[in-house]
C-alpha cells in the first residue's frame, strides 16, 4: 500500500509541475556575438566555457 501511495504522489506531482510550466515565448542565444537589435533580446547571463572563454547568455523574444 505504501508503494502506491508513494507512485500516485509522484505521478502527481509530475502532472503538477507538467501543468504550470512557463510558456516558451522566448528563445535563448549564447555565443561571442550579440544578436541584432530587432530580435529584441536582453541579456540575462553569461557562461564559461571549459577553455576558459565567456559567452553571454541573452533571451530573445519570437
Amino acid at each position: 500500500m505504501p508503494k502506491w501511495i508513494a507512485a500516485l504522489l509522484c505521478l502527481a506531482t509530475c502532472l503538477f509541475v507538467l501543468a504550470s510550466g512557463v510558456n516558451a515565448d522566448f528563445t535563448i542565444h549564447v555565443g561571442l556575438r550579440t544578436p541584432p537589435a530587432e530580435a529584441h533580446c536582453h541579456r540575462v547571463g553569461t557562461r564559461s566555457t571549459d577553455l576558459g572563454r565567456v559567452l553571454d547568455v541573452y533571451a530573445c523574444r519570437p
